[in-house]
């Protein structure tokens, strides 16, 4: 069995995986954390406008604790006092999955042009 055909089966598996991930996380898993945070009295990020930006630093913040220290652009303390275990098991799929996609294309371009 060649490597190859099986890298771009993992990697499709992957990129669906990625995307479906990012999806259900925006609409699941932000819109809680940031009604949340509005009734906290803090505002979610106002350079966010709904294109899901966000949601690499709400991944982070939610499992490094160095990524919760608030900055001017976003403050991570209350990501992780709102996050739930289903928006953290979706983060975690999401994290592993564009990981995943990104090492499946950097071995097949590598492998392609050897």
């Amino acid at each position: 069995m060649e490597l190859a055909p099986f890298l771009i089966y993992l990697f499709y598996i992957f990129l669906i995986s990625t995307f479906a991930s990012s999806i259900l996380f925006s609409r699941i898993s932000i819109k809680y954390i940031n009604k949340n945070m509005e009734k906290d009295g803090v505002d979610p990020p106002s350079w966010d406008r709904g294109i899901g930006a966000s949601a690499s630093f709400y991944i982070f913040a939610m499992f490094f604790e160095r990524s919760r220290t608030p900055t001017p652009m976003f403050d991570g303390r209350f990501v992780a006092k709102h996050a739930r275990p289903v928006d953290k098991i979706i983060g975690a799929i999401h994290s592993i999955s564009v990981a995943g996609t990104v090492v499946c294309l950097c071995i097949i371009t590598y492998l392609q042009n050897s």
